[in-house]
């Protein structure tokens, strides 16, 4: 019979802050290209520095650094698709309570992106379709 594998507590916001904050702090290795300061073993280090700085903030639930890893890659999604929403709710015209503020992991996650980042910002040459439309209007 086989052994059913126990599921880890979820992970908290708390947590999620925290290991966004750590990222930031370690981004230079997480993020950086390959070379003969970034190697493997270095990021995978940093990976198992921060695992261990989270173990000790939160001793209830033991997070390995592919954990960590594996969490990180899910905050960056669910941040690019909040920080979508949020551009999209800041660019429409008309009357309405103001768009929300983004959340702190989502602010720390695009801090750790950058603001050059293409899939979060869109391409700086880029123009607004709707806005060549109102440019082609004008002229005429």
């Amino acid at each position: 019979m086989e052994k059913k594998r126990n599921r880890k507590l979820n992970w908290t916001e708390e947590q999620g802050l925290l290991l966004a904050q750590l990222v930031n702090e370690h981004k230079g290795m997480l993020r950086g290209k390959f070379g003969p300061t970034v190697t493997s073993q270095g990021k995978r280090r940093a990976w198992d520095t921060i695992s261990q700085t989270i173990n000790a903030s939160f001793p209830l639930v033991v997070r390995t650094g592919d954990d960590c890893e594996k969490r990180w890659y899910v905050l960056q999604s669910k941040a690019k698709d909040e920080i979508a929403a949020h551009k999209r709710e800041s660019s429409l015209t008309g009357g309405g309570p103001p768009a929300k503020r983004l959340s702190q992991v989502a602010d720390t996650v695009f801090q750790v992106l950058g603001h050059s980042e293409v899939s979060v910002t869109g391409l700086p040459t880029g123009i607004d379709t709707s806005m060549m439309q109102a440019l082609e209007m004008q002229q005429r």
